[in-house]
């Protein structure tokens, strides 16, 4: 496994995921993890991540590089050839001699932009404020008003992925 960027030819940095090898390089954005892992990418990144991944994206599109045609497999060396990338149907250079997507942060940003805008964490989770009797309405006020505590605008839980797994790679120091 090279960790060599093949768009850039910079260093790539590994995001450690349970279920994912990603490797993300920080100088030009490109993104590598396998392709049949698509639906560990969409479990494992929570949405606010994925959001500020995509923010970073077009904060830093001067640092962009293309793949051209002798651009080849960060894996294996070989070279890319134009396709569709798998579960996606995107246009894109694509490896023939294993299935790593190499996805320069233009095809990044359109997938992401994909995925922000059908978001997964949520799913499962009620969106409309819960009815209850007036006594537990009550309750409820009175203690965020003692602890101080209300409804987050932002989930700390999701923030934390982002802050300690994915912005030393994506944000220039």
């Amino acid at each position: 496994m090279n960790s060599t960027c093949p768009f850039c030819k910079s260093e790539t940095k590994k995001v450690e995921l349970s279920h994912l090898d990603l490797r993300i390089c920080p100088h030009c954005l490109g993104t590598f993890f396998p392709s049949d892992k698509t639906m560990a990418f969409r479990r494992e990144i929570f949405d606010k991540t994925r959001i500020l991944w995509l923010q970073t994206l077009e904060a830093r599109k001067a640092d962009w590089v293309e793949p051209d045609e002798n651009t080849c497999c960060i894996d294996h060396g070989e070279k890319l050839v134009d396709g569709k990338l798998p579960d996606y149907g995107n246009p894109g250079k694509v490896a023939t001699c294993c299935g790593m997507f190499q996805l320069p942060a233009s095809t990044m940003d359109v997938l992401l932009r994909r995925m922000v805008g059908t978001p997964s964490d949520g799913m499962l989770l009620s969106t409309k404020k819960k009815e209850h009797f007036g006594f537990i309405v009550f309750l409820g006020k009175m203690v965020d008003k003692i602890l101080g505590s209300g409804d987050p605008e932002e989930d700390a839980f999701e923030l934390m992925q982002y802050n300690l797994k994915f912005k030393d790679i994506l944000e220039k120091h």
